[in-house]
């Protein structure tokens, strides 16, 4: 599969790293799709708890935060613990607890048109009313009486014991879109549905290491993503009521956009690519930055390597900087200053090295996904 063709390119270091970065623009683009607009340096600063001081701002910060480390953390227990069912109401459950349990108290209410409503969005329990997505006028999804009973038809239906082989990207397609008419909660469906969808696929072994984001191929056209999603909807009652062309079509859609995702980071990491611009961000960092010490223009070598190569034992630092036959200490010297910009990581002074990805970075060794409007640097 392109996924894991996209994934055996990288190595696990660098794949890890790079992935971890991209789950901030998870986070961007599932917010975008709720309306909400931030950037990538916001969402850094909310993360180290640095919020803006306009409330409105504030309340995107803290969504994106904790899009962030609800991602982070579910998937670490995927990886290590993986549940049952991860289609079960426990699990699922878990993830809109995780989400709101994250913002303050009084944020933990669905927002409208006048604000903020009374009615607590309940973390991690099913809607007790009907919900519209209309202005009131249509109910949407099951009635909440009949929640429980849909929800464990659901989770029965996709659990992932039933598929094999490409059956189960198409189970993931199928359950994102009954999830989303399930509309389980009180608020937050739309954020839930896209991480739950995400975690379906590493628990398959898909994008395990977050190198592509499906919130991004959705975002880029929002319409087109909602449109696709209502016209397989089923009559508020009756799950089993929907027109299967249309269901087959969403389905064809969803599938679509994960190729579209692959393929453009496909491109987007080849390695002819990357090196050329790490060299560019050295050279623009360095005339941009004036009288600031520069890097050694030999940087990009141990920076190329280790974007290959994933991790580099540091006594092998010096001859990949190509300073074989000279002093240990000038190669220390620029090794530290790499750490200290974060170019490079190490646990300790005796660890290997491995490559960082500091934001300051992004646009340049990535500038298709990480353009100025998305870092907030316009």
């Amino acid at each position: 599969m392109a996924s894991a063709t996209l994934e055996g390119r990288i190595a696990k270091e660098t794949a890890q790293a790079l992935g971890d970065r991209l789950r901030f623009l998870n986070s961007y683009h599932s917010n975008l799709i709720e309306g909400h607009k931030t950037s990538i340096l916001d969402i850094e600063a909310a993360m180290h708890k640095d919020y803006s001081l306009d409330e409105d701002k504030r309340y995107v910060q803290e969504l994106c935060a904790a899009h962030v480390r609800t991602e982070r953390a579910l998937m670490d227990e995927i990886l290590k613990n993986p549940p049952d069912n991860i289609c079960g109401f426990d699990f699922v459950s878990k993830i809109h607890k995780a989400f709101y349990e994250q913002l303050p108290d009084q944020h933990q209410f669905p927002q409208g048109r006048g604000g903020f409503t009374r009615h607590s969005v309940t973390p991690g329990c099913l809607r007790d009313s009907h919900i519209s997505l209309d202005g009131g006028r249509t109910p949407h999804g099951p009635h909440a009486r009949l929640l429980p009973e849909k929800f464990d038809e659901f989770s029965r239906l996709y659990h992932p014991a039933n598929f094999h082989g490409d059956e189960r990207l198409i189970a993931v397609a199928a359950s994102h879109h009954r999830l989303m008419w399930l509309h389980p909660f009180r608020d937050g469906n739309g954020r839930v549905g896209r991480l739950f969808s995400g975690l379906y696929m590493a628990h398959i072994g898909i994008n395990r290491g977050n190198l592509w984001s499906l919130s991004r191929g959705f975002s880029r056209n929002k319409q087109w993503y909602m449109t696709n999603l209502q016209s397989a909807d089923s009559p508020a009652e009756d799950q089993s009521l929907f027109d299967q062309e249309f269901f087959a079509d969403y389905c064809l859609y969803f599938l679509e956009v994960c190729l579209d995702q692959v393929q453009f980071m496909d491109k987007l990491l080849g390695l002819n690519r990357i090196d050329a611009r790490i060299e560019g961000y050295i050279k623009d960092r360095d005339k941009a930055r004036g009288a600031v010490q520069p890097l050694d223009p030999r940087s990009a070598r141990l920076l190329k390597a280790l974007f290959v190569q994933g991790q580099i034992p540091r006594g092998e630092a010096k001859s990949v900087l190509g300073m074989d036959g000279q002093s240990d200490r000038h190669a220390r010297r620029i090794v530290s200053q790499m750490i200290q910009e974060e170019l490079v990581r190490s646990e300790s002074h005796r660890a290997p090295l491995s490559i960082g990805f500091p934001t300051k970075v992004l646009r340049s060794y990535f500038p298709d996904i990480f353009d100025p409007s998305v870092l907030g640097e316009e």
